[in-house]
């Protein structure tokens, strides 16, 4: 798995038209989005269609893409775009009425309650964490997904989710906090 730096140094190589480099990021980044889409989509079918438009969008636009250090959050931030995108598409063939945000619904269960429980628990304290996780908003269970299992950092996080920074540390906040008390109340 490369590094920080290889990634930059492979996202630079790759809007050259290094071909090998494209493979190498799509490659690394594919399940990690795949993980984080799942958690935003339930159908794999337009999740994975989402993920290979991605990839397909940036090879064609590489020459046009600008450097970064956050590759990662550039792909993450793509995808669930693109994925509200889809979804929006969706509501205006069915003719349902779009709701006013067209918020992206968080599903899914933590990889992260596996960490953690393997360390120091057994099964009846993940179903335990796997309750209290559910009872938390699908804001907070996002922003604990992505602050703790896909390492993000509050601005890359307040800028995936479009909202600003202090809400990103209030929710992160609320969400320990909810999580340690419904924990020693259990």
């Amino acid at each position: 798995m490369p590094d920080d730096r290889e990634v930059m140094a492979l996202w630079i190589a790759f809007r050259k038209g290094d071909s090998e480099a494209y493979t190498k990021i799509v490659n690394h980044f594919y399940t990690i989005l795949y993980d984080y889409g799942s958690r935003l989509c339930k159908d794999s079918g337009t999740l994975e269609d989402c993920i290979h438009d991605l990839f397909l969008e940036i090879w064609q636009r590489r020459k046009y893409l600008s450097d970064t250090d956050y590759v990662k959050f550039y792909l993450l931030k793509a995808l669930r775009r693109r994925i509200q995108d889809k979804r929006k598409n969706q509501q205006k063939w069915e003719q349902t009425p779009l709701n006013d945000t067209l918020e992206v619904e968080f599903f899914g269960e933590f990889s992260i309650e596996t960490k953690i429980i393997l360390q120091e628990t057994n099964e009846h304290q993940l179903q335990k964490l796997r309750h209290i996780l559910g009872k938390l908003t699908k804001r907070e269970r996002e922003v604990i997904y992505l602050k703790f299992y896909q390492e993000l950092d509050y601005e890359q996080i307040a800028g995936l989710m479009s909202i600003n920074y202090q809400s990103v540390r209030n929710l992160v906040h609320i969400a320990i906090n909810q999580l340690k008390i419904a924990w020693q109340q259990n």
